[in-house]
């Protein structure tokens, strides 16, 4: 549709005194098919012309140039309305998905552009929480989605593998390690001494400042820090990695605090060469009073490094190693302000690429009451000091419990029976995963077992499903497509409406690039289902296969189409699409 729209707007700036992109910019969908498929509407242009929108509009089609690929350009009441002609919208969408199915829904919007994009990025020496599902499986989507329009993409996990939270398990481990020469570690064994710690300190404040101690020496070099902290980080990657496996993450760089930790002193002193330092009671910030915000922590009272200065190091790198155009830090909306200070000082500090760095908020999650016994009957999200968390391998793993038995119960096929583990594992996961774009990401969201795994309603497993049926469809047409298909059969309005709607594929994969929202894809693939399934159900009109060969191959090749759009904007978001449930 993206292609009709520009169509459209070239020939309306032909006639009036806007710009093509002015011009795209204002044109809206018709609320009615038959009035049309794309609509300009005059009201703005009234007061210029001092004339009635619905003259202006009659003015406009008399003027307007007609010819493919619309089958017609007319006043609607206030609005120029375009008419697609039934082979240009067969061609444009049947015939490209068709064409090359693996290309379908690319661009080359971005071409020449990079992106830098900071997403997964957890504290580590402690397994994933559920919280951390957002920025995994939104930044993931953002990634594939930016590929697709053409952008070189490189994702980094920023891993919290450095910090104060270093010298907390140092402290509660050599005294684990006092009482038990043999103590453990692993990623368990981690997590409960950083509990531990946190419930001691409460009788101990001291432990903070041993805490403290521990990181300096740390950052100073220190053999037995520098031991204690490469175990934590060699215990806590490989159960990383699986998890990452499971939900389809990719990162070209684990690029964590630590490996800035030589690069900060450049940091600080391009920051004094400013003259942007500042002391206040013996540590060093950068005072951000001007421009509404606390200042900016660099160095603490003892010397030690930041967060902050960590991101400061890090974006300087991420520009001098990969130049890019745009670099996203996919993090929850709570760190608003540090990402605000942090793109401040980075523009104060001369760089004129601040401007391309952007937070991509998201807002919480939490898990509804009764998706695990412990929560009490209350939507909760944890506290990982406390260890009242629940880790998110555990909620796949009763997501892929629960898809097992959905599937034994439903099976309709040896094969289905046969491959229950993997696709259970696909359709628990995913169903996970979909309910992060069930709406737009800066919503808070609350996850339930009902609304993930139903496969009638608006999630993953319905996308999936739909997408069995379609595969089901095409094996029971059991050959290959013609090499040319008679398009011109699909006449009937539901015809149309499914063709129109594969069409906007590569317009929504835009939208959600220019919007960095993955929602937009999911929210297209549950309207791309819900249209096709609308005409499926009547079957009375639309039998996909029957006698006439000509009609059967134009219908399997809408089919070929929709499920061709369905898969490559389910790859998208991270999900699988089986071909049987």
């Amino acid at each position: 549709m993206s292609s009709f729209n520009s169509i459209a707007a070239k020939r309306i700036a032909q006639i009036i005194n806007l710009s093509e992109e002015e011009i795209v910019g204002m044109l809206v969908k018709p609320p009615k098919p038959e009035m049309g498929d794309i609509g300009f509407p005059c009201f703005t242009l009234a007061k210029a012309l001092k004339k009635a929108p619905p003259q202006i509009a009659a003015e406009l089609a008399g003027k307007v140039e007609q010819g493919a690929p619309f089958s017609e350009a007319k006043a609607v009441g206030p609005y120029l309305n375009f008419i697609i002609d039934e082979s240009a919208v067969a061609a444009s969408t049947v015939g490209a998905a068709l064409a090359s199915p693996e290309n379908w829904g690319k661009s080359e919007s971005g071409k020449g552009k990079t992106m830098v994009i900071d997403y997964g990025s957890p504290n580590i020496a402690k397994p994933l929480a559920i919280h951390h599902m957002r920025t995994n499986v939104i930044g993931a989507a953002l990634m594939r989605i930016y590929k697709a329009t053409g952008w070189n993409v490189v994702a980094i996990n920023h891993l919290g593998d450095w910090g104060t939270t270093f010298g907390q398990l140092m402290v509660s481990y050599k005294k684990a390690e006092a009482e038990n020469p043999d103590q453990p570690v692993d990623v368990d064994a981690l997590f409960k001494l950083y509990v531990k710690f946190h419930a001691d300190m409460e009788a101990d404040e001291n432990l903070g400042n041993e805490a403290r101690d521990w990181f300096k020496k740390l950052e100073d070099g220190d053999e037995e820090a520098k031991r204690l902290w490469k175990s934590f980080v060699d215990a806590s990657m490989k159960p990383l990695y699986k998890i990452y496996g499971r939900l389809g993450m990719h990162f070209d760089h684990y690029l964590g605090e630590s490996y800035f930790e030589d690069k900060m002193e450049a940091t600080v002193e391009n920051i004094k060469a400013r003259n942007l330092l500042k002391e206040s009671e013996g540590a060093m910030v950068i005072d951000l009073e001007e421009y509404g915000m606390p200042p900016l922590l660099v160095q603490k009272r003892d010397g030690a490094t930041t967060y902050a200065t960590r991101d400061l190091a890090a974006a300087e790198y991420r520009h001098k190693e990969f130049s890019f155009d745009k670099c996203l830090y996919v993090v929850a909306n709570q760190q608003e302000l540090h990402f605000r200070q942090v793109f401040k000082a980075l523009e104060l500090m001369g760089y004129d690429w601040a401007n391309g760095c952007e937070h991509i908020k998201f807002g919480m999650l939490s898990l509804g009451p009764g998706v695990f016994g412990e929560n009490n009957g209350e939507a909760i999200t944890g506290s990982t000091r406390k260890g009242v968390v629940i880790f998110l391998a555990d909620v796949l793993d009763r997501a892929v419990e629960k898809a097992k038995e959905i599937l034994l119960d439903n099976a309709r096929s040896e094969s289905v029976k046969a491959n229950v583990d993997t696709l259970a594992e696909q359709i628990g996961v995913g169903a996970v995963m979909f309910t992060e774009f069930m709406q737009r990401r800066m919503k808070d969201i609350t996850f339930t077992w009902d609304r993930a795994l139903n496969q009638q309603g608006d999630s993953g497993v319905y996308l999936q499903y739909t997408h069995a049926r379609l595969s089901s469809i095409i094996r029971k047409y059991g050959k290959a497509l013609p090499k040319e298909i008679d398009l011109s059969k699909l006449e009937t309005d539901f015809e149309r409406a499914v063709m129109m709607k594969v069409g906007q594929f590569p317009a929504a994969v835009e939208q959600a690039a220019k919007e960095n929202e993955p929602s937009i894809v999911a929210s297209y693939l549950l309207e791309l289902c819900a249209v096709f399934n609308r005409m499926y159900t009547d079957k009375e009109r639309h039998k996909i296969i029957s006698e006439d060969e000509i009609l059967s191959a134009a219908r399997v090749g809408l089919v070929e189409s929709v499920r061709i759009t369905l898969a490559n904007g389910l790859a998208l978001l991270g999900l699988a699409a089986p071909e049987e449930m």
